[in-house]
């Protein structure tokens, strides 16, 4: 077989493990085909998340107390008793307690070194006050904004030689940060309502969500969703609304029953991609609106492929909301 032929098929397995290659948007197994062939696919497609694929060959798609005692700092104690006088009684009288010298505290004052509550709405309930930002944008368009997406391939275990020359490979068809497209999308238009996650999450699905105010005046809100396995852009929680940065599994199936080129290689895809701790990080001014949005997850992939090809993998996820302009 020819190292060119190897190439290719290297390159169509590792894809299928890793289900498709994301460029902020599904881009379909062939298409990668292409592009290795050094042919262009079709721009302008939109996947199901709602971004616009671009699969161009060229677009790199913290007092110390002094507690030492000298000698001389103590006097000696005074041992004569000064001589009796017969002529006058001792006070044994206590002095009459002062009911004036002691405050009463006031309960409803906190402690001199205690923070003041933080009463805004973003620090009593991080989570809402998200999804409240997200909602604005996704449903009406209220701020405009820049977005890029990434992905970065960590390892790929169980093909055998194949390990050694995928990640590689892999990581010459992805995108890095430096080569990500910068999406822009204007204020009140459909791609800012299209490429905001709906984030319509119920709070079962969030393992935690967490404010804190930085020092310009701002929060960072940092939400981190609970371990979901094949998750689909059609669910309605979960990793379904809150990104549009993750693969759909049901569609990676799809692919390689349908695509022609595929189909021929990969017979059958059995398996499952799991996403523990999706991170996402925000920062918001404090009457709530988005300066900034960071996603980041690794989707964890155990597969088989025709039924005798067990392999695992971990794909990391990337995307940057910035410029947000109301």
């Amino acid at each position: 077989m020819k190292n060119s032929d190897m190439k290719v098929i290297a390159i169509i397995l590792s894809i299928a493990l890793f289900f498709t290659i994301v460029t902020s948007n599904a881009v379909s197994i062939a298409s990668v085909v292409f592009l290795a062939k050094g042919q262009t696919a079709t721009e302008g497609t939109v996947d199901a998340s709602g971004d616009t694929a671009n699969t161009d060959a060229n677009a790199n798609t913290n007092a110390n107390a002094n507690t030492n005692t000298g000698s001389n700092d103590s006097a000696a104690p005074e041992t004569t008793a000064p001589a009796a006088n017969s002529g006058s009684t001792a006070d044994t009288t206590a002095p009459a307690a002062d009911s004036g010298s002691t405050a009463t505290p006031d309960a409803n004052k906190p402690a001199d070194n205690a923070p003041a509550a933080d009463n805004n709405p973003i620090a009593k309930d991080p989570f809402a006050a998200y999804q409240k930002a997200a909602k604005e944008i996704n449903t009406k368009g209220i701020a405009g904004y820049n977005k890029i997406g990434w992905q970065k391939p960590l390892k790929i275990e169980g093909l055998g030689f194949l390990d050694g020359v995928i990640v590689p490979i892999l990581e010459g068809f992805m995108t890095t940060e430096d080569e990500a497209e910068v999406k822009v999308n204007a204020k009140g238009s459909d791609d800012a309502k299209n490429r905001m996650p709906a984030s319509t999450c119920s709070k079962g699905s969030v393992k935690s969500a967490t404010a804190e105010k930085l020092a310009n005046g701002n929060y960072k809100v940092v939400v981190v969703l609970n371990e979901q396995t094949n998750p689909s852009y059609a669910d309605k929680d979960g990793l379904g609304v809150m990104s549009k940065e993750f693969l759909d599994y049901a569609d990676v199936q799809k692919t390689v029953v349908e695509d022609p080129t595929v189909s021929k290689i990969v017979k059958s895809l059995d398996g499952k991609i799991v996403y523990k701790d999706y991170t996402i990080t925000s920062e918001m001014t404090a009457d709530g609106k988005f300066v900034s949005i960071t996603h980041y997850g690794i989707g964890y992939i155990d597969a088989t492929l025709n039924d005798s090809i067990n392999a695992k993998g971990e794909l990391e996820f990337n995307a940057k909301y910035t410029d947000f302009k109301y």
